[in-house]
């Protein structure tokens, strides 16, 4: 009998384009592909889902969704009560999964866990930590408020310090909570050396976090466009104050005053809820045109050749990123990656060897490192030769021996 698995996931990439989705859907299909029982299941919102009821399971093509209703981000847990409840006991009991794969909690909620162990009590349960909002409640984003400074970790004193409305009892309580759930995981992975020890710090045990890198699903054959210059650069991803835009913007209006010949496009869309910081975006975007320009959002299905366009991806993030997509999209299509010197970037980017890397929020240091590249071409030919192509198909099985792994410890048990 074949392995049976099923992938849970926040959210779905037909609907959003955000890495965990993405990840977790690519080893869903290859596993499918290599004629595993295979499942995914993905929380839908009620703008992606307004005919359902909060709780209930329903399906989008071959996938299975699940109706989110009211959710607690402090506490990450759901407020769909028994409609809840009973989805996922039907979910578990016709799926029978020996393996459960959680790619987080979010929207899905942290009791989620005892459900697993109640309904699918056989089941092997792991769980890939792709962001740090179990760690962080602002967000996950280990960015301090106000003031927007990194965090290395949240303690229930400093994580005070950004909601002191709450109280350091409620953040001790949150983490009690969290943690309690968590023991019911068998196996946690951790994409990058970064996140994996600011969860040592947090207090998962060791003995349960195994460092994974992402890998992804090959792109479309680029045709590489030989051009004497390689001065394009692009941003690609959500346009966002923690992504480091506003530096880049502010990088590419410097450039612009010197006169610099080079481009700069902004792949994806404005849809940041404060008005303070669109704002900000289109006044310093007009700042620097036309040298940066703003095509727009892309679909997944458009990544290749919006690649094969530039020579230079730009990752300018002023947080701890984790391991983020589009630094394996940029190498996957050999195309340098210029990134914040921090977190899972300078694991991802090896500096003057893969790629450059620069001190976060330095628009001057970010827009001599794009001055430089713009008037290498030599540096461009020797870092897209170096690009680190990961296999997805060895992704593919090292899940595979883990999750075989993990059975085998049931039966002897």
């Amino acid at each position: 009998m074949a392995l049976r698995i099923l992938q849970i996931a926040h959210d779905h990439p037909d609907w959003t384009s955000g890495g965990t989705e993405i990840v977790a859907h690519d080893l869903h299909r290859a596993l499918s592909r290599r004629g595993l029982d295979s499942h995914f299941l993905a929380a839908a919102t009620s703008l992606q889902r307004p005919e359902a009821m909060a709780g209930s399971l329903g399906r989008l093509g071959e996938d299975m969704v699940l109706r989110t209703g009211g959710y607690d981000r402090f506490l990450m847990k759901r407020h769909d009560g028994l409609r809840w409840l009973e989805s996922v006991r039907r979910l578990l009991t016709d799926a029978a999964p020996d393996v459960v794969h959680l790619h987080g909690l979010d929207r899905i909620g942290a009791e989620i866990l005892p459900a697993l162990r109640r309904f699918a009590p056989a089941a092997r349960i792991v769980m890939t930590l792709h962001d740090y909002q179990i760690i962080c409640p602002n967000e996950g984003l280990l960015l301090t408020r106000p003031d927007g400074s990194r965090c290395r970790g949240a303690r229930p004193d400093s994580c005070r310090a950004c909601f002191p409305e709450l109280g350091a009892d409620r953040h001790a309580l949150r983490k009690t909570y969290l943690a309690t759930l968590l023991q019911g995981v068998d196996c946690f992975l951790a994409p990058s050396r970064f996140l994996k020890d600011r969860f040592l710090d947090w207090g998962l045990p060791a003995s349960k976090l195994q460092l994974m890198p992402n890998a992804v699903a090959p792109l479309a054959l680029m045709q590489d466009k030989p051009r004497v210059r390689r001065d394009r650069f692009a941003f690609f991803g959500t346009l966002a104050p923690h992504k480091g835009v506003l530096t880049l913007l502010e990088a590419a209006a410097q450039l612009k005053a010197e006169g610099a010949e080079l481009r700069l496009a902004f792949h994806g869309g404005l849809r940041h809820p404060e008005p303070a910081f669109r704002t900000a975006f289109e006044t310093a975007l007009a700042a620097a045109r036309p040298l940066a320009q703003h095509p727009g959002p892309y679909d997944r299905a458009a990544l290749a050749s919006r690649m094969a366009d530039v020579d230079w991806v730009v990752v300018p993030s002023l947080w701890w990123e984790n391991a983020p997509l589009v630094i394996l999209e940029a190498q996957a299509a050999g195309r340098p990656v210029v990134a914040s010197g921090i977190g899972g970037m300078a694991e991802m980017v090896k500096d003057s060897e893969t790629g450059l890397l620069v001190p976060p929020g330095d628009a001057a240091a970010l827009a001599e490192a794009l001055r430089t590249a713009a008037g290498d071409a030599e540096l461009w030919a020797r870092l897209a030769a170096a690009q680190p192509r990961t296999s997805h198909e060895r992704f593919v099985d090292a899940h595979l021996d883990l999750y075989r792994t993990l059975l085998e410890g049931r039966h002897a048990a």
